[in-house]
Order: C-alpha cells, then sequence, then structure tokens
C-alpha cells in the first residue's frame, strides 16, 4: 500500500524512538522456554524466572504461549493464569497524550486511536492480546464473520454479523448494525483524510443486501486487506458525519461507551451492556492523562494505574520497577526490522556503490548495542525478515556490506576517490539519546575518514525534509514507515514513483520488482519476490543497516486479558486497547 496515516506514523515513530534510544523500542529462531515475568536478581535470574504473576497457575493455562528469545531479558509473550475471569472495577491507563480529534479520518495518533477503538469496531482484526505472536500476522472475525477474495483477487466479498447493534447512545439508539455503515465509512476514508492512500486502486464498495459488502479493486493488490485489519479503519456511524459532531463524540459498536473527555484531564467508559462479542468484565475504562513520566511511573509503583505509557525504556529501568513491584508482569515488543542510516540516494555523493558499502562497513553495530541498546538490541535491515525469511537472520547472514570492516571501508573509499569525504547530519532531538547515537556514528566514520557533520532539526523542518523527502545528505535519526503489510516496506518506502520514497532510491531492478510483489497473490512466489528485493538492497547498500531494540511492555502483576506487542505493532498500547478491552479483567 502506498503511505497512509501520515500523523499517526509520525507520532508513533517519535514515542517509539524516544524511548528506543533510551535503550530499547517502543514497538523466527532462537526462541526458547525461559522467562515469564519479572522478577529480581542480575539478568541471569531475571532470563530464567518463570514464576507467575498474582499466584496464577503456570502450569495449567487457557490462554497465549510462552516465547522467548534467550538474548533478551524477557519473553515475547506469555500465557495467562488458569483463573475462572470475574467481572467488575474500572482499569485505569496513564497516558501522555492529550485528546486529538475524533474523526479517525483526519488523524491516526494516539490522541484519536486509543480513544475512538475502545468504541468503535473493525470488520476483521489482527491476532492480538492474548493470542498474538510477535512474529505472525493473521486475521480474526470482528464484525464480519467470514470473507471471501475472488480468484482473480479484484473483489473482496464480507459477511456481517446478525447480532451487531449500535450503542444506545442518541441519535444511533440502538439501532442495527448493516452494510450500508461499511460502505458508507470506507467511502469517506477512500474519499478523504490521513487514509486515501488504502484506498487508491478501489474501483467500487457496494451493499447488496443489509449483511454483505462487496469491494472492487481496479487491480489486485496482495495486501489490500491488511489494513482493514487494523487501527485505522474502525466503522464509524453516518450521523455523527452528518450532525458535524464526529469530531468531538464516538458512538460505535464496540465494548465501551464515551462517557466523558476531558482535554489533559481524563477519558473514561461505561462498558457497553449489549456487546455483541462477549460479556463485557470491566465495569469501565479510563486514560488518565499523566503528562510527566516520573509521575506516571510513581502512579504506576504504587498502584493507582495498570499500565503507563514508556513506564519502562532499558533493562535497567526493568530491574528498577521490579526491584519495587516483584509481581509486574513484562513482555518484549519484537523487532523485524531495523532503523538504516538514511542515505538521500539523489545526492551524487552516494551514487557510486563503493561509497555506500564504505559508509556500511564503518558502522560497528556491536558497539551501537551496548551503548544505544544495551541488553535489547538487534541488527537487522530496513526490511521485516518476517515477509522474506523463515526466520530470523543472524547478523553474519546479512552479507560482507553489513559487517563491521574499517580497513576494506577505508580502501573503497579510496577506489572510489572519495577517501576525504564529508557528510552532512541532520536529525531531529527526540531524546538526548538521539545525541549520543549522532556522536557514535561520528566517532566511529572518523576512524574511517569520514567526516560527520550537522545537527538537529526543528521539527517542521524535520517533517518536511521526510515527507517531502527532501533531506539533503544524511540522517541517523530520520525514520522509514511503520505499518503491518508487507507492501509498506516492500513497495512503499523504495519504489521510484512512491511518495513515501524518503531515500529518493530509483533502481530499476527493484521498481520491477516491488511492482511484482504488489500484485502476486501467491505467498510463496510473493516471498520468494520480497527475498530477492531484500538480497539486492544488502548488496547495493541503499540502506545501511545499523541496529535496532526491542521495547518493554509492563502491565500490574494483576491485569488480565491484555497483552501488548505483535509483530509491527499489530498490538500495540497506542491504538489497540480497545480491541482487547472486552476481555479484560482485575484479579484481585
Amino acid at each position: 500500500m502506498a503511505e497512509s496515516n501520515e500523523e499517526g506514523r509520525l507520532f508513533t515513530s517519535a514515542v517509539r524512538r524516544r524511548s528506543l534510544l533510551r535503550g530499547a523500542a517502543l514497538g523466527g529462531a532462537g526462541l526458547a522456554a525461559a522467562a515469564l515475568l519479572g522478577c529480581g536478581g542480575d539478568e541471569e535470574e531475571d532470563a530464567a524466572a518463570n514464576a507467575p504473576a498474582s499466584g496464577g497457575d503456570a502450569k495449567a493455562t487457557t490462554t497465549g504461549e510462552l516465547i522467548k528469545d534467550d538474548a533478551l531479558p524477557y519473553p515475547y509473550q506469555y500465557p495467562e493464569p488458569s483463573k475462572q475471569p470475574k467481572p467488575g472495577g474500572i482499569m485505569v491507563f496513564g497516558v501522555n497524550s492529550d485528546i486529538s480529534t475524533m474523526d479517525t479520518t483526519k488523524a491516526s495518533s494516539s490522541g484519536t486511536g486509543r480513544i475512538v477503538n475502545m468504541v468503535y469496531n473493525r470488520l476483521i482484526g489482527f491476532n492480538r492480546g492474548v493470542r498474538l505472536h510477535p512474529f505472525k500476522i493473521t486475521f480474526e472475525p470482528e464484525l464480519a464473520k467470514s470473507w471471501e477474495r475472488s480468484a482473480d483477487g479484484l473483489v473482496y466479498t464480507f459477511n456481517l454479523r446478525e447480532d451487531v447493534k449500535w450503542h444506545n447512545v442518541a441519535p444511533l439508539n440502538g439501532r442495527a448494525f448493516e452494510a450500508a455503515d461499511v460502505k458508507f465509512a470506507y467511502e469517506r476514508f477512500a474519499k478523504e483524510g490521513v487514509s486515501k492512500s488504502y484506498w487508491t486502486e478501489l474501483d467500487k464498495i457496494e451493499a447488496p443486501d443489509k449483511k454483505t459488502v462487496k469491494i472492487t479493486l481496479k487491480k489486485p493488490l496482495a495486501d489490500f486487506i491488511t489494513p482493514l485489519a487494523s487501527a485505522y479503519q474502525t466503522i464509524f456511524p453516518k450521523e455523527l458525519v452528518d450532525s458535524g459532531e464526529i469530531e468531538k463524540k464516538a458512538i460505535g459498536t464496540g465494548p465501551m461507551i464515551l462517557k466523558e473527555a476531558l482535554s489533559a484531564q481524563r477519558v473514561t467508559f461505561d462498558k457497553n451492556p449489549e456487546y455483541w462479542e462477549r460479556k463485557v468484565l470491566l465495569d469501565g475504562f479510563e486514560f488518565r492523562f499523566i503528562a510527566d513520566t516520573a509521575a506516571r511511573i510513581a502512579a504506576f509503583r504504587s498502584d493507582q494505574i495498570a499500565f503507563g505509557d514508556i513506564l519502562v525504556s532499558s533493562i535497567q529501568d526493568a530491574k528498577q520497577l521490579v526491584a519495587s513491584n516483584p509481581t509486574v508482569q513484562i513482555n518484549m515488543s519484537p523487532t523485524t526490522q531495523g532503523q538504516p542510516f538514511a542515505l538521500n540516494l539523489s545526492n551524487p555523493k552516494f551514487a557510486d556503490v563503493r561509497v555506500r558499502r564504505a559508509i556500511s562497513m564503518a558502522i560497528d553495530r556491536d558497539e551501537f548495542n551496548n551503548i544505544v541498546y544495551p541488553g535489547v538490541g538487534k541488527i537487522l535491515p530496513m526490511y521485516p525478515w518476517i515477509f522474506a525469511l523463515a526466520k530470523e537472520p543472524a547478523a553474519k547472514d546479512l552479507g560482507p556490506w553489513a559487517q563491521y570492516n574499517p580497513e576494506e571501508a577505508k580502501k573503497q573509499l579510496m577506489a572510489a576517490g572519495a577517501e576525504k569525504l564529508e557528510l552532512t547530519n541532520k536529525y531531529y532531538p527526540y531524546s538526548p539519546a538521539y545525541d549520543q547515537l549522532a556522536e557514535v556514528h561520528a566517532a566511529q566514520f572518523k576512524k574511517v575518514g569520514i567526516d560527520l557533520k550537522g545537527g538537529k532539526a526543528e521539527y517542521t523542518e524535520f517533517n518536511s525534509q521526510w515527507v517531502g523527502a527532501k533531506l539533503p545528505e544524511v540522517s541517523t535519526g530520520g525514520w522509514v514507515t511503520i505499518g503491518f503489510d508487507a507492501d509498506n516496506y516492500f513497495y512503499n518506502v523504495i519504489h521510484s514513483a512512491s511518495p513515501g520514497n524518503r531515500h529518493q532510491l530509483k533502481d530499476p531492478k527493484i521498481d520491477e520488482l516491488a511492482d511484482k510483489g504488489r500484485t502476486e497473490l501467491n505467498p510463496d512466489k510473493r516471498k520468494a519476490i520480497f527475498k530477492q528485493i531484500w538480497d539486492l538492497d544488502l548488496d547495493q547498500a541503499y540502506h545501511p543497516v545499523v541496529a535496532s531494540g526491542s521495547g518493554f511492555n509492563v502491565l500490574q502483576s494483576w491485569v488480565r486479558g491484555l497483552r501488548f506487542g505483535g509483530a509491527l505493532s499489530t498490538t500495540n498500547s497506542y491504538q489497540d486497547i480497545g480491541d482487547l478491552v472486552a476481555e479484560a479483567w482485575i484479579d484481585k
């Protein structure tokens, strides 16, 4: 798919890197059963722990599986204790994002998404929460009980549930949910706002009867259905659009009913007593605005909130929290792709492949992990390996140009006549750690004779550079994209005709492969195309591999039914709580 949800992507990426560069990011092979929940002691003790939280039975479990990478201090996923869920109580999350518009066509930041997704539903969903898998993206029925794609890939038919009603709140007043509602919402997404690019190949949307929706495309897109399961394509009612209340009010079909929304204070919800999917266990829910990180951590330590934004950003943070809250539940967010060293590939300085390879070989990725991502670092290319490979690759498998080799880097620069290469770095300082990252790059490049200069960019300038693909030379802190679909990575950010091609890559062979990958419906053939792009990009060093970190998700020991950290942010705390909250409960 083409680039979409720009505001949400910028916000989410900003938050992710802000915490990531303090030691870990906010959002295969080598998996083994080990750590389950946080405990005291050193890293080896943490990694070996499997004590359940809140006295649960670790042996007899009903939902979830233990999935762990031995290189990380906590698991990606852990099972729920085998307990009978009990109703009641109000769960509180401490958040650092204020209320934005509630019109999902106008914004997709957490100030919008995390609120309206408590109220709205999607046609389909991802395997989220306690059923998530860190490296697999699959779909689950939601408002659509079933769906099918035509053999030519052009027509998608969705069969809706018969038992769904809108909230019993004026002006909806509990009326039946129908196919016309889907048609209206999707046509509005396609016509205006931040998600238009999901719908660039739309031909028409039809509602042949009250419980059937047909979507016809102009050409087949292998990833078309994926964004429909995301937090960005929820179904809102026509009544609120017609009345002009859509920006300040949300009335949906979801598990929670919006009660109160006070800017810089709180957003509260009551449970939907007629929720179609299951009985909602909680009586209500609250997002409590706590801007200061230290204050959120204090609220968590004192058991006032169940979860909070950016509570833990490093192993040291985790150990300190575990020392005061020994039964805290911690799991890691998977990292399936890295943040590359950003080159403006239209700049003549990078036209010679030897220069690009030299830059890549000048990067000591192990040193980066030790300094910037201690204990949680991963060395991975920009492309998510889950779409191209069968298992997570080791650093040694990324080819010769992604290995630290300063002597060869010097030879490549000399052969290219660039032994006195000067680069101008521009980055947005999300946190002081970005200064550290720039310093590490500069020190490493100096060893091979590359002079990395430059400084910080103002946010407006940064936004202009990246959205408009106007980066002058290089950036140590420029994001690429986030998203759930392969198209985002294997077309959007690399095709010469794509507006998301921020690095200005123009390679006819990659364009050809990217075009094929978009429309290839056979999964095995498509994966083979992505592997060709993967290999070609690494060989040409278009996006020099650096390193990225895995992040931490923290819940109180008494929280049940929630889990964050799905593959490629398919389950993240900034957008997806609403899809999980119906089965959440308080175990105390």
